[in-house]
């Protein structure tokens, strides 16, 4: 079963669920910061996007 995720911003909003991929096309295009955060079932807490694996696909800084 494919992984859904949730993200919540810095001022506490949450939205999902999303696939892994539509999370990863969410964060290409910037519409997560590195300090929001994400969670799923399997998870006990939200972790900041900047300390997940799925920080690898954050745009790099020009």
């Amino acid at each position: 079963m494919d992984k859904i995720w949730y993200y919540r911003t810095k001022n506490g909003e949450k939205y999902g669920p999303y696939t892994e991929d539509e999370l990863i096309r969410l964060i290409q295009q910037q519409i997560l910061s590195p300090d929001d955060g994400i969670w799923m079932v399997d998870l006990e807490t939200w972790i900041p996007l900047m300390h997940s694996i799925y920080s690898f696909y954050m745009p790099s800084e020009q």
